[in-house]
């Protein structure tokens, strides 16, 4: 998990975007970190290495490349544009990885609304990402221009299959803070089955046996579909980051208890407790 703290209008930390004195036309800025350490091009010009900082720049759009230094590094290059507004700085964390699909990292913006409201807007890779704002499940990304209160908050993102990130952000009047967030997939072991040991016994019959199979839950029940992963989390409560009380198999049916968040989450029945599962991948048959 991640902690990011971030400073806005008059010293006050917000989404990694420094804004100081408003009525002051102060230059732009734009601060860089990365994992490898990468060379740092703006608009084709080479400005230096990671970590980077420079709080003098020409408000504009930018096309930010980064490139890693290491020869033992067999990353591609990584490209993106930023548009730096005046008195505000924006950050950039990527952490590279052997193929683009493993890779992650975030970029943090800010721009400026009419009237004094807050808001924020969030972006993911993949998509369709659980969003939980402050422990409360706000559905999935992506979010635009969702109002939110003046000040601190917590930012928790998750999906099957990829790894959670969490950010602690700040928010101040008249901005709407832009979270553009790429995850990477989460590692999973498969572990063979272990065969059964046979053991001998009389055959007092050759007719071969009827076997019972697990009886299926009676509707209301829902059904686990395709999430790419083979498997869907099941949850003590209805959020991507509550406890993981196991894992159900896609095709998989487990009965439902009548009870459907607002966010799209499903509560049934898993191993004889209550859980939760998310809506995205399962369908309800009534």
């Amino acid at each position: 998990m991640k902690k990011l703290s971030l400073l806005l209008v008059f010293s006050l930390l917000l989404g990694g975007c420094t804004i100081r004195n408003p009525f002051l036309k102060k230059p732009a800025g734009l601060e860089i970190s990365s994992t490898p350490p990468t060379t740092v091009f703006l608009n084709g010009k080479n400005v230096g290495t990671t970590p980077y900082l420079d709080q003098a720049l020409k408000p504009g759009k930018y096309t930010v490349k980064l490139i890693p230094t290491s020869s033992e590094v067999t990353s591609q290059p990584w490209e993106t544009q930023v548009e730096l507004i005046p008195q505000a700085t924006t950050v950039i964390n990527r952490t590279f990885a052997s193929s683009e699909v493993n890779a992650e990292g975030y970029v943090l913006e800010l721009t400026q609304v009419a009237g004094d409201q807050t808001y924020l807007s969030v972006i993911s890779d993949p998509d369709t990402v659980n969003l939980t704002l402050d422990g409360k499940p706000q559905g999935f990304t992506p979010i635009t221009m969702f109002e939110i209160t003046p000040g601190s908050h917590q930012l928790d993102l998750a999906s099957p299959g990829f790894k959670p990130t969490s950010l602690s952000v700040s928010s101040e009047n008249g901005y709407n803070l832009i979270v553009n967030v790429k995850l990477s997939p989460q590692e999973i072991t498969l572990t063979p089955a272990t065969p059964a040991t046979p053991s001998a016994s009389p055959a007092a019959d050759s007719t071969p046996s009827a076997s019972l199979s697990p009886s299926e839950p009676l509707p209301p029940y829902v059904i686990i579909k395709e999430t790419g992963t083979g498997w869907l989390r099941v949850r003590a409560d209805a959020s991507a980051t509550s406890e993981e009380l196991g894992k159900v198999n896609v095709g998989e049916k487990l009965k439902y208890l009548d009870e459907t968040t607002e966010a799209g989450w499903f509560k049934v029945e898993f191993e004889g407790k209550p859980g939760w599962l998310s809506g995205k991948y399962v369908d309800l048959v009534k």
